[in-house]
């Protein structure tokens, strides 16, 4: 089992426990937890099979917790979890999902105005009964009715960092087979879709019999929809669904390029390679019935006369235009990022310390972070007014003399009211080293 599988059962735990006005504090040992174990190097299942009693040398995992994982790995989930997805409607759940909407606004919308489905919600939306509720507004009600619109055309579309997360996991497992040569991820999690509606996985293997059975056999796999010589496709624990394809290694590039897609992006690719006298197919890029290339997406694309597109602007959207100009964006990658700019702490909503928040930061390689935390406006979040706000900026002091090679910056999020001045006045905001103005009521 991933160390992402255990921490997302963690945080989908605190989630419904908010979502049931559980202890605040028991919610963040939760998260802790979860926290921790995303930033584990090590696997959690080596350490449970090996000894289970390393796990309470973890940061922030006592006994309890230790047990809580010590029954994941061994179960695949949590019975208390079950519980929870029992007790609360499955439409409360997919409101998390809501951009915006936090498990504290779930439970007010559940507990307090009764609200149990995804058509409550839209009808108390558009019947301007979430603006009139504290904490809320036009705003939030705006955000609402976009996001409640964004989930019906997402269907059983799931957020890109879960589906990634079971398509790597299952990556690894069947790399580390001896028949296989070469495997990667297709479709719309390759492009790194906002959301994604199934799996790709794409292999070359001596034993493709092989491969299959052992995705089969995954713990991630639920059932087996369909089974051919080269090609499975199964249902993950999930919903996800998944296909399996087994491609000769000549071609692997032409392959992948097809079912990487984007559709526009290789509709253009075959009208190219008509204007050329080829035809492009998933099998690769042939001359009347000679196979040109394919091995390589580079190969492909070279022989289209076009440099190597990256799999995230394969849309149509002008980068055909861009490569043939030698004008390809470079794309930001993890490395590029040097700090983050917009930080809670448990000084309101977060749930990590400021030092947390800072070796956190550091241990990703940042060079500096602003702790951000809410103006007093927002009450739902415990926000700041000046006296608090000026203790909590003497503690980034005190926390920046313990830690070294990274900049804490003292900033805050502060609303603008609904006569248009700010939530604090103009001295103390003087005084910040960053400052974030934000919209979240009288809109």
């Amino acid at each position: 089992m991933q160390n992402s599988e255990i921490a997302r059962q963690f945080e989908e735990l605190a989630d419904l426990l908010e979502i049931q006005g559980a202890n605040p504090f028991r919610l963040r040992a939760y998260r802790n937890a979860a926290r921790t174990i995303w930033g584990l190097p090590d696997s959690v299942q080596d350490i449970v099979e090996s000894n289970p009693g390393e796990l309470q040398e973890l940061p922030g995992i006592g006994k309890d917790l230790a047990e809580k994982i010590v029954i994941i790995v061994e179960t695949s989930t949590l019975p208390q979890l079950e519980e929870l997805k029992e007790q609360i409607p499955a439409d409360v759940v997919r409101m998390l999902d809501i951009p915006g909407i936090g498990p504290k606004k779930v439970a007010f919308l559940f507990s307090e105005l009764s609200i149990q489905s995804l058509d409550d919600l839209k009808a108390a939306a558009e019947n301007g009964v979430i603006a009139e509720q504290k904490g809320f507004g036009k705003k939030t009600e705006q955000i609402i009715l976009e996001g409640l619109e964004h989930l019906s055309q997402a269907g059983n579309r799931v957020r890109l960092a879960e589906a990634k997360a079971q398509s790597d996991a299952i990556i690894h497992d069947l790399s580390q087979l001896d028949s296989v040569q070469q495997i990667s991820e297709a479709g719309s999690c390759r492009r790194r879709k906002e959301t994604v509606g199934d799996l790709d996985v794409l292999v070359t293997s001596s034993q493709p019999a092989e491969v299959m059975d052992a995705l089969e056999a995954h713990e991630l796999v639920n059932k087996v929809l369909a089974r051919g010589d080269t090609k499975q496709r199964v249902r993950l624990n999930s919903g996800l669904e998944l296909d399996l394809r087994v491609v000769p290694e000549e071609s692997y590039g032409a392959a992948l390029l097809y079912f990487t897609g984007s559709k526009e992006h290789n509709i253009v690719l075959r009208r190219r390679s008509q204007d050329r006298g080829l035809k492009l197919n998933e099998y690769g890029l042939f001359r009347e019935d000679e196979l040109v290339s394919g091995k390589t997406e580079e190969d492909v694309y070279k022989t289209l006369e076009l440099p190597w597109i990256p799999p995230e602007i394969r849309e149509n959207r002008l980068e055909f235009e861009a490569a043939e100009n030698d004008s390809l964006p470079d794309l930001i990658e993890l490395k590029d990022i040097r700090g983050d700019l917009h930080m809670h702490t448990t000084a309101t909503d977060g749930t990590a310390s400021i030092l947390e928040m800072a070796e956190g930061a550091k241990a990703k390689g940042y060079q500096y972070i602003a702790i951000t935390d809410h103006s007093k406006r927002v009450t739902m979040a415990n926000g700041l007014d000046a006296k608090r706000l000026r203790e909590l900026w003497k503690e980034i002091d005190k926390v920046q003399d313990k830690i070294s090679g990274i900049q804490i910056l003292k900033g805050i999020e502060c609303d603008i009211l609904e006569d248009g001045s700010m939530d604090l006045p103009d001295d103390v905001l003087s005084e910040a080293d960053w400052v974030i103005a934000v919209l979240h009521y009288g809109l």
